[in-house]
């Protein structure tokens, strides 16, 4: 789905349309899509049925290293069930033979629970298995890139969790969410998109989003900003989402009344993968 500017003229609206039905919206939010895995584990219940929960995740090349991305509240709440004796197996990748089981533990390269982004290695044969692209930008080279200017375009993507179901034992549908639309707000902080439902157009898919549609679990999915040039129309790296809308009146994780997207800029990154907290110390002093 791609929203429409709130007010545009009309010659802007119908040129915004013909851009996304020739191919261009619903190319830009596949790329999104291309880069955007699954990050879930396991865990038993009494009755020899498994219950999932998990995040979304991306791989990011920095120009120095290549890693894998999500939300630091995804990994927290992974180590805490990791302690459990209902504990399977973690894992990233999507179903059919591709998702690879890992220990989280082992694999961290850094975190920051304010900052809410996580960072882990894959090795390059793993992140090949996943079927997923590697995001790295080809409108900015130098890390880290600057942030999306609002107003501007910007399509982001995860993994709700109530779009996931099992198909068999040990096979699983991922059911994905990938949009477009324009950054609401963009600081040093935080990014925002405010989802205008009025305004939306189904590029993709063969459902509506319903009202009140739950986005949990698309936390730790990448923010990317579409870059328009006089010449050329590219993309790169913006952000990691750190919460969606979502209905559960969970203190924290909802908005009520409100459907944004919050993104926490690329710049927290460092580009060895590590957590750049004295950046983060500089705006909150």
């Amino acid at each position: 789905m791609i929203p429409l500017d709130a007010e545009p003229s009309e010659a802007h609206k119908q040129e915004a349309i013909a851009l996304i039905l020739a191919g261009l919206g619903e190319a830009e939010i596949k790329i999104a899509a291309s880069y955007t895995v699954p990050f879930f584990w396991t865990l038993g219940a009494c009755n020899g049925s498994e219950m999932m929960k998990g995040g979304s995740a991306f791989f990011l090349d920095t120009g120095e290293r290549i890693f894998a991305v999500t939300a630091a509240h995804v990994v927290e709440k992974c180590l805490q069930d990791t302690r459990s004796k209902a504990f399977i197996q973690c894992m990233i990748g999507s179903n059919r033979g591709r998702s690879i089981p890992f220990h989280l533990g082992d694999r961290l390269i850094d975190g920051h629970h304010d900052i809410d982004i996580a960072t882990f290695w894959m090795t390059p044969e793993e992140i090949q298995r996943t079927g997923r692209e590697v995001l790295r930008g080809y409108y900015h080279p130098r890390w880290p890139p600057p942030l999306p200017q609002v107003d501007r375009g910007v399509t982001y993507c995860g993994f709700p969790g109530n779009s996931r179901r099992w198909l068999a034992r040990r096979e699983i549908v991922f059911g994905i969410v990938a949009m477009a639309g324009v950054a609401s707000s963009s600081n040093e902080t935080s990014i925002s998109i405010l989802i205008e439902r009025e305004h939306l157009l189904q590029v993709l898919g063969d459902g509506s989003m319903p009202e009140n549609y739950d986005f949990g679990g698309i936390s730790g999915g990448p923010l990317i900003a579409v870059v328009q040039t006089p010449t050329v129309r590219s993309w790169m790296p913006a952000g990691v989402i750190v919460q969606g809308p979502n209905p559960s009146g969970v203190d924290g994780e909802s908005i009520s009344g409100l459907e944004i997207i919050k993104a926490r800029p690329m710049h927290f990154i460092k580009p060895n993968g590590e957590i750049d907290l004295a950046r983060w110390q500089q705006t909150h002093f």
